[in-house]
């Protein structure tokens, strides 16, 4: 680690951290599940000391942003999720003295405020943890740290009370099946543009005259809404199960799973072609120079030499397919493919605000666990490539 300049990334985010939990409502008290509630802000629901722990947390990150000197960078980094623990347990304390006062059907929901605050805290943190540098065990050290705190806060059941935890119990079962739906969804229709956009990509390499033309018909695949490109699919994929019964045996027809690993696939193909692409197109000359001085074959180029230095951009183009996927699966659900999508626009049909949570923080959540988690493989193989 070095020293730094000011981080305004970090800066702002600990102001809107600090601007969100503030001004907006930490909780609103609902008298029952669709009730709209009242919302109740931090200084009204939280002793004294406890919202000035916070304030303090805040400044003290926008403190460290001004003057982010090395050592403090990696109390940034771990601060915020502290902060982000500590918040969850007020909250869920919070929430069970409320729920005990309110009557039977009392729910007690979470606020703006928390959001907000979550929003700035993770700004920090994403900036700060890009400043550890290229030190990708510090990283995976603080992401299984912090995954483990939260997994004790979630058992020890502080956050029972709340009620996207109680919209959670009430569906846990549902819930199970359609993350293994999200997943399934998003797991094939990326591998289908690995498969597909990794050997394109290659090609383009090769073949120069094709570039404009491919990449070209990718673009304007990008341009097609999801929920438009469902709808067109809905048609053929229709026609081939009902005269093709072996289809219907796998659940291929036009609603369902398929339509949605057709369409995410296609859009999935842009990234995986284009990083691929740009990962041979940036190849130094002096190293394939060096590579056929060596005696080496063009396969054996391709695979000991071309591939390895090109691995990092590729697969940061299958963590921009893997994330726009998690987003886009959400939708599926409009077709019958599942996912959590499902609790989205039930939430929606009910008016339930913690039932449309219960759908979009899980796919939040995801998207975020999987680009770190990706971006950690291409740092570590970035520097194994360096050695």
């Amino acid at each position: 680690m070095q020293d730094y300049k000011t981080s305004r990334v970090a800066l702002v985010g600990s102001a809107i951290g600090m601007a969100g939990l503030i001004l907006g409502d930490f909780v609103i008290n609902r008298p029952n599940r669709l009730a709209s509630g009242q919302g109740l802000s931090v200084f009204e629901v939280l002793p004294a000391w406890q919202w000035g722990l916070f304030i303090a947390g805040f400044g003290c990150l926008g403190g460290i942003a001004l003057f982010p000197r090395p050592r403090l960078v990696l109390a940034a980094t771990v601060l915020p999720a502290l902060l982000v623990l500590a918040l969850l347990g007020v909250q869920g304390a919070t929430a069970s003295t409320l729920v005990e006062s309110g009557g039977p059907f009392a729910r007690v929901s979470i606020g703006s405020s928390l959001w907000i605050a979550l929003l700035g805290l993770y700004i920090v943190f994403s900036d700060m943890h890009q400043r550890l540098g290229k030190n990708a065990w510090v990283r995976l050290s603080l992401a299984v740290g912090f995954s483990a705190a939260l997994a004790g806060l979630t058992f020890s059941r502080a956050l029972d009370d709340l009620s996207l935890w109680l919209e959670f119990a009430s569906r846990s079962g549902r819930f199970i099946a359609e993350f293994k739906a999200h997943l399934f969804i998003t797991g094939m229709s990326v591998g289908g543009a690995a498969l597909l956009g990794l050997p394109l990509g290659v090609l383009l390499f090769r073949q120069k005259n094709l570039r404009l033309g491919v990449f070209s018909a990718l673009n304007i695949m990008q341009t097609i809404p999801s929920l438009a490109l469902f709808g067109l699919l809905i048609a053929p994929l229709a026609f081939l199960a009902a005269r093709f019964p072996i289809l219907r045996d796998f659940q291929i027809g036009g609603i369902g799973w398929a339509p949605a690993v057709i369409a995410l696939t296609l859009y999935s193909l842009l990234p995986v072609v284009r990083n691929t692409f740009s990962g041979f197109d940036t190849l130094d000359d002096g190293v394939l120079e060096a590579g056929r001085g060596m005696g080496m074959g063009r396969t054996a180029m391709f695979f000991r030499v071309e591939l390895p230095i090109a691995a990092p951009i590729i697969l940061n183009g299958l963590r921009i397919a893997s994330v726009q996927n998690i987003g886009n699966t959400a939708v599926a659900a409009l077709i019958g493919a599942g996912g959590f999508g499902v609790f989205i626009f039930q939430g929606l049909g009910q008016a339930a605000t913690d039932l449309v949570l219960l759908g979009a923080v899980p796919t939040i959540l995801l998207a975020v666990l999987v680009d770190q988690f990706l971006q950690l493989i291409i740092h570590l193989l970035g520097d194994g490539i360096q050695r």
